[in-house]
């Protein structure tokens, strides 16, 4: 009799027993210290990719930023360079129009000026004579308003100068031909010579 125990526990032993096994078995409520490390692991590569996911989404955005921030700088060179081009051209034209009114006004001055002194007309064709003394067949050509005053004044200076009158020119002005030269007196054209001269033409 006890040798057929002894032999059934022997059996059981070798056969493994169903008890036995059911003690080595982990409940699902209570995982093993394996489970735990495959756990840890886990949220361990997690926790590594969100890292890295976010170090690169900041690093995207980062020159993504600054690709942004450098288009609004050029922008806004380009802007600011346009500009100063448009404000130079601005005082450019302005200074333009400035110097054509300015002679404007400066010819209706002389003309008004010829017109209250009649006088003034022959003293400025006598000094242009004289720039021309002792050249031949010299000619001075006035308007039909100054032509009589002016032949008057001419002949006491100087009786060699034929002074003609001239229907295409206006009162004050006065032209003077030679053999050797021509002097034009013209208000008109001395206006001209001087904005030539502020335009630098």
């Amino acid at each position: 009799m006890v040798v057929a125990v002894a032999r059934n526990m022997s059996s059981r032993i070798i056969r493994g027993d169903d008890r036995i096994k059911k003690l080595k078995v982990s409940t699902p409520n209570e995982p093993g210290i394996d489970g735990l490390l495959g756990h840890d692991h886990v949220m361990q590569v997690e926790k590594q990719a969100f890292e890295q996911g976010y170090a690169e989404g900041e690093r995207i955005g980062k020159q993504m930023g600054e690709k942004m921030v450098d288009t609004v700088v050029r922008r806004y060179d380009n802007s600011i360079v346009e500009l100063a081009q448009a404000h130079r051209i601005l005082l450019e034209q302005m200074e333009v129009q400035t110097v054509r009114m300015a002679l404007e006004i400066s010819r209706k001055i002389v003309q008004r000026e010829l017109t209250m002194d009649p006088d003034l007309v022959s003293a400025l064709a006598t000094v242009a004579l004289k720039r021309v003394q002792g050249q031949q067949s010299i000619a001075l050509r006035v308007s039909r308003q100054d032509f009589d005053r002016v032949r008057n004044s001419v002949a006491s200076a100087n009786a060699a100068v034929a002074v003609k009158e001239d229907a295409a020119l206006e009162r004050g002005d006065f032209v003077v031909d030679t053999a050797q030269t021509h002097l034009d007196g013209r208000v008109s054209s001395q206006i001209e010579t001087i904005g030539r001269a502020l335009f630098d033409e």
